[in-house]
């Protein structure tokens, strides 16, 4: 099975040691549900988890995040991870009769590698059995997770949002106000026509966004239509958005020229380590994971301007998700590990690590990254905005986006125009998924 494409990375990412609840937290935990007879069962029994993900996350970066609090947490059990490589792909191990219970990623990955060896289960029925009150998390995400039918393949552990990072040296340099939060789109790209701009031999670059971006754009729109199955590209969505994120913001002098020469986009390279880009639109998590890189530039951050016809509405989420396999012997264990990792104690612990935390708590946000060495930036930004609704992901969702991602510098450069790339994209989808169904399922 091909290796779903994955932007974010945890590796160098590491959680410290579990601190003590506050006081506060200690009488929510009070006010929660005791544990029923059987799950304290599970809790005593001897039995092994076994943890998959294609995300690229080393065992290192699983223990840090996942597998040591859960032993902490369950020292009964025994927490396996094993990582997806040659040899030990999902299809490769449901041959070997290799026992998941566990998976995780992105929540728009989670289908695409679940779906196609039909590991995906329904975890309704663990939810309210194990009394997972879901009103507690927040709501775009568990909405956003359900399928179109209701089910509930995966459930939120943390959170990513986009955001805007900027390299506060060269708006000094040009004397340009830094941005902030509440800008709108239109009045973001206005400053980055004042900062895109040729000194010496050195282009500037006022504004930079991978075509990944639009995997997160604020209307939900998604890539692939399930009814139809067919992809989107033909919907005026599309236009707005390229036009705004990329065609727009590469206008200013030398900015189509360095992307010819380069024959690529800006990224974020040229923010930490060249510093010739102002400003560049990320995942939220994006500092904690190049801290060295970051420490490269004087930054900060603010939260994604708003498009006009969209105001307070940000990037939709993109929570790190997990889901009980349909093929778990240990469906109750699984979950009451999930559960774990959605507890206030971890979600607190998360959140002062820099990652967002998925409970819909005030308390648990208001310590983000304090535990971290950029403390000090404008974190809460991240929680300025209102999350846009997510995309209903189905298991050809990302391999149809690539299409789109792919015609992107090429409209940017002046190869093709809007039009006729869109319609390239989706004749590119459509035989993409096409190999995909005419394939030999593996078992």
């Amino acid at each position: 099975m091909k290796k779903p494409a994955h932007w974010i990375t945890l590796g160098g990412l590491a959680l410290l040691t579990l601190g003590f609840v506050t006081a506060c937290q200690k009488q929510e935990n009070k006010q929660m549900k005791a544990p029923s007879k059987a799950e304290e069962s599970i809790v005593d029994q001897k039995l092994e988890l076994v943890f998959h993900s294609s995300s690229g996350d080393t065992e290192a970066s699983f223990n840090t995040f996942y597998g040591d609090a859960l032993r902490r947490k369950f020292p009964n059990w025994t927490i396996t991870y094993i990582r997806s490589a040659a040899g030990r792909t999902l299809p490769e191990l449901l041959v070997m009769n290799q026992k998941v219970d566990v998976l995780y990623s992105a929540s728009n990955t989670f289908n695409e590698m679940a779906m196609p060896v039909e590991l995906q289960y329904d975890m309704t029925g663990l939810i309210q059995k194990h009394s997972i009150d879901l009103r507690q998390y927040q709501s775009d995400l568990i909405e956003g997770l359900r399928t179109t039918n209701g089910e509930i393949y995966a459930l939120p552990i943390t959170n990513i949002v986009q955001s805007l990072f900027y390299n506060k040296s060269i708006f000094d340099q040009f004397g340009v106000p830094y941005p902030i939060d509440g800008m709108t789109w239109e009045s973001m790209l206005q400053t980055a026509q004042r900062l895109t701009r040729k000194e010496g031999e050195k282009q500037y670059l006022g504004f930079a966004a991978s075509p990944s971006f639009l995997n997160m754009n604020p209307y939900g729109q998604s890539f692939w239509d399930t009814k139809s199955e067919m992809p989107t590209f033909q919907e005026d969505v599309w236009k707005r958005l390229i036009q705004q994120y990329f065609i727009v913001s590469a206008q200013g002098p030398g900015y189509k020229e360095w992307v010819i020469a380069n024959n690529r986009l800006p990224y974020r390279l040229e923010l930490t380590n060249s510093q010739q880009l102002a400003m560049f639109v990320f995942n939220s998590q994006f500092p904690l994971t190049v801290p060295e890189d970051m420490k490269k530039i004087d930054w900060d951050m603010i939260a994604l301007p708003t498009l006009a016809e969209k105001p307070g509405v940000g990037s939709q989420s993109t929570p790190y998700v997990m889901g009980v396999t349909s093929i778990s012997e240990n469906k109750d264990a699984a979950i009451t590990a999930i559960q774990y990792l959605m507890s206030l104690e971890m979600q607190t612990d998360y959140s002062r690590k820099g990652f967002m935390p998925v409970l819909d708590r005030e308390d648990v946000r208001i310590p983000f990254a304090q535990d971290t060495v950029f403390k000090d930036k404008n974190w809460q930004s991240v929680f300025y905005n209102k999350p846009g609704p997510m995309a209903k992901s189905s298991r050809y969702e990302l391999m149809a986006g690539r299409q789109l991602h792919a015609v992107v510098p090429r409209i940017v450069k002046g190869e093709v125009d809007l039009n006729t790339a869109l319609r390239e994209a989706a004749e590119n989808a459509q035989k993409a998924v096409a190999e995909v169904k005419s394939s030999v399922k593996v078992p």
